[in-house]
């Protein structure tokens, strides 16, 4: 399995974290203020269930405490379940995954896509979306499942923006058509069935094709 660092962490957290894991030990958390220790916890919590989710999927609190080398009462003073953790895992990685993907940008609407669709699939390669699918089966808390879905919404938003700019009818739905041709690459891809620059070049062609057959793109 390929091996990655969500996103969302903070790399100087991230960085710590491997060299303490490189040597078979857990990062000592140590901050100036309550506050800035709190949020480093939190943080380690955080890769710490990131790490779990990459290896199987689900997890216990007992086993995101072993990882980090806190109690099982200590974690609960900031989760009060797997899930709640789990859910903010998904919510740090794809905040972070949308962020990325409004930063492709390009010249044109047709560059925009591109870079659009290489986002999304280099992702993929470089392991990430894995951590997403592993939750895929997680039964999230309730009043989390709305913040989780609003930002799968947000991954396509730059997409739709570029092309609406190119005068394209119906943006929102040409979009959601691009999307579904990609999720089925982004399988194939994950499945290793096929080589993932040759998928991205296939996946570009096809789009442009389609959309070409449309509107000026």
């Amino acid at each position: 399995m390929t091996s990655y660092t969500p996103w969302g962490i903070l790399p100087s957290l991230r960085a710590g974290w491997r060299g303490a894991r490189h040597n078979r030990r857990m990062p000592k958390i140590a901050a100036a203020t309550v506050a800035e220790n709190r949020e480093q916890r939190r943080d380690a919590l955080l890769l710490a269930a990131a790490t779990l989710m990459q290896r199987g999927g689900g997890f216990t609190v007992a086993e995101v405490a072993r990882e980090v080398g806190l109690s099982r009462s200590a974690v609960y003073e900031y989760y009060s379940s797997a899930a709640e953790l789990i859910a903010d895992v998904l919510i740090d990685e794809l905040a972070a995954w949308s962020d990325s993907l409004a930063t492709a940008t390009g010249s044109t609407p047709r560059e925009r896509v591109h870079a659009w669709i290489h986002g999304v699939l280099d992702y993929v390669v470089d392991g990430r979306h894995a951590l997403l699918r592993s939750a895929g089966s997680i039964e999230l808390p309730a009043s989390r499942r709305a913040e989780v879905g609003a930002l799968h919404q947000s991954l396509i938003a730059p997409l739709v923006d570029a092309l609406a700019s190119a005068d394209c009818p119906d943006a929102v739905r040409q979009a959601r058509f691009v999307w579904g041709v990609v999720d089925i690459s982004i399988s194939r891809i994950e499945s290793g069935e096929v080589d993932a620059a040759d998928e991205t070049a296939a996946v570009i062609a096809f789009v442009d094709g389609a959309l070409g057959a449309q509107f000026a793109y």
